[in-house]
């Protein structure tokens, strides 16, 4: 359920949500999407791809608003786009260290957090049915992926390797967690460090590996407002829907916790 470049090439076939979204993000370089070089954009964690889709695409902006552009990405990517000067009118990055550099510009309102979620480690199609347990990721021959360093999923799975006291550095390592997501998925890779709500949105016949002790490592998502947004009332009606009963509803359905 991916839309981040990153990922895309490791797709054969879109859904129906992920041809719309694809369409949204390329929309960034040209007038937006429905043409409306006016529309809010709204740059987000690719862990909460599906959210953002449910919420704003399935059912649709709230009423009288314009559909957003959607930037999707590994947080530290997205930090990085704004850094070297990509505008975004509403940010939501996973992990707190993010959104503290994210606040350093001193170009956004304060954050609000909105959401939780927590690490899973999930198993190949091949090995859904294997009864592997955590120890035997590190025993055999088995290949795994982790986020990047600079993703808060990389750095949240290594704290749980340092924590577990397990050799980290043979994992792969993947732009932000949809790509880990994927590559397991496709049976690229055995096992990955994904969050529980990416191994939920999947199709794929994947598994958890059994008490790993994973849910005991997790993530708040922040949003924060730009100073210099394009319609601010239009954009606090967003987030109230993100932040709001709406918002909730969908997080839940979704597997997310809410602070």
């Amino acid at each position: 359920m991916t839309v981040s470049p990153d990922n895309e090439a490791l797709r054969q076939v879109p859904t129906r949500r992920e041809f719309w979204l694809s369409i949204c993000v390329a929309a960034l370089l040209t007038f937006g999407c429905g043409g409306n070089s006016n529309a809010l954009t709204v740059f987000a964690a690719s862990s909460m791809t599906d959210f953002l889709e449910e919420l704003l695409i399935v059912e649709g902006p709230p009423e009288g608003s314009k559909m957003p552009l959607i930037n999707t990405a590994g947080s530290g990517t997205l930090l990085l786009q704004i850094d070297e000067g990509a505008n975004a009118d509403l940010v939501i990055l996973a992990g707190a260290s993010h959104m503290e550099q994210l606040m350093a510009g001193n170009d956004f309102l304060p954050a609000t957090p909105f959401a939780m979620t927590h690490l899973s480690i999930i198993l190949s199609p091949d090995l859904m049915h294997s009864g592997l347990s955590f120890g035997d990721l590190w025993s055999g021959d088995l290949q795994g992926a982790m986020c990047v360093s600079s993703a808060p999923c990389g750095q949240l799975a290594a704290r749980f390797g340092s924590a577990k006291g397990v050799n980290m550095e043979g994992l792969s390592r993947e732009p932000n967690v949809r790509a880990v997501l994927t590559k397991v998925e496709h049976g690229d890779v055995d096992f990955g460090f994904v969050y529980e709500t990416d191994f939920l949105s999947s199709e794929a016949e994947i598994t958890e590996v059994p008490g790993a002790g994973a849910q005991g490592f997790s993530t708040t998502y922040y949003l924060a407002i730009s100073k210099e947004a394009k319609d601010i009332a239009e954009l606090r009606t967003m987030v109230n829907r993100i932040t709001g009963k709406a918002g909730r509803e969908v997080l839940l359905k979704l597997g997310f916790m809410t602070p």
